[in-house]
């Protein structure tokens, strides 16, 4: 349901979530508005429906050169943007900031991912590793931070970058989303989805292939720290946003296959391409943003069973 954002006189500033319905974007709308903020969760199409008082939606797609959000006196925005076929398009940035910023924005937490660095990761990757993004997608996010960075100084924004790894955690919206053709559903969905039904994980790199798995729950930890510290106009930071350890692709597996057979008590095979030898090693840093958010466990395997309980709650699993 897509509603009027509140106008009532006195209602705090909204924090506005553009992306909103997207499953990084959903459930951080739904942990804000628990913690007491009034949120605004925009799209592009309408949602299922969040079934919370203190999240309104507006429809604002910004493909479309004459969409403008309406007046909704944000003091903050989260923005998780959609990157379609792997094109940057950053003139819609300005576009959204410049109106936003006459609304009352102050400060901007953006989405980037840690594919900025490259795909093939190697070694100690820290937030002063250069960038070299070798496909078109980790390009896209590039060339949307350095926007990012050139309009915090111009527009005297508070502009925070995360650039996250691999998100594991529960899709508020992952029912109706998994039933849309064509719809993209997160990795560990996949994974279960495979566990619950075929009683097999078939993995499409090899076992031993490395990867910096976030839990939810980390994750909102360290937004909540990051929307709570004072606004500095004009400040631009980017953070890696990782699990803290690498893991890889065979040890995630089995934590799937293992949560799907405590559920329905068979065992669960993983079936994998022969491991390579020499295959790159990686550890992603992120001990910055650590040190402003203060630690917080990332409980992937709780985030599994929330996981689980999506894909049975969509019909999976034969529940």
């Amino acid at each position: 349901m897509v509603v009027d954002p509140p106008t009532g006189v006195g209602a705090p500033p909204s924090t506005l979530v553009v992306g909103g319905t997207g499953h990084v974007g959903a459930a951080l709308c739904l942990h804000l508005a628990d913690r007491g903020r009034r949120v605004v969760a925009t799209s592009r199409r309408p949602s299922p429906g969040f079934g919370h008082p203190g999240i309104e939606e507006v429809r604002l797609d910004l493909g479309h050169p004459t969409d403008h959000p309406p007046d909704l006196g944000p003091s903050t925005a989260v923005i998780a943007p959609w990157v379609l076929d792997g094109e940057a398009d950053p003139d819609w940035i300005d576009r959204l900031l410049e109106r936003l910023v006459g609304q009352g924005l102050r400060t901007v937490v953006w989405f980037s991912t840690v594919w900025v660095y490259g795909e093939s990761l190697l070694g100690t990757v820290t937030e002063a590793t250069e960038p070299s993004p070798s496909n078109a997608y980790g390009a896209a996010h590039l060339a949307n931070e350095r926007t990012l960075e050139r309009t915090a100084g111009r527009l005297g924004l508070d502009v925070v970058v995360l650039r996250m790894t691999n998100l594991v955690g529960a899709d508020p919206f992952h029912a109706p989303r998994s039933r849309h053709p064509g719809a993209k559903v997160s990795f560990t969905h996949d994974l279960a989805a495979m566990a619950l039904l075929d009683d097999r994980i078939v993995l499409r790199s090899p076992p031993s292939t490395g990867r910096d798995l976030l839990a939810r729950g980390l994750l909102h930890h360290r937004i909540d720290a990051l929307l709570g510290r004072p606004t500095v106009p004009g400040r631009y930071e980017a953070f890696n946003v990782g699990g803290g350890r690498t893991t890889t692709m065979g040890d995630f597996a089995r934590t799937v296959a293992d949560a799907a057979s405590r559920y329905h008590g068979r065992p669960v095979a993983i079936e994998h391409p022969d491991d390579q030898v020499g295959l790159p090693a990686f550890d992603l840093e992120s001990t910055r943003i650590e040190a402003v958010s203060g630690p917080h466990p990332n409980d992937l395997a709780h985030e599994v069973t929330l996981v689980i309980d999506d894909v049975l709650a969509a019909g999976g699993g034969h529940r």
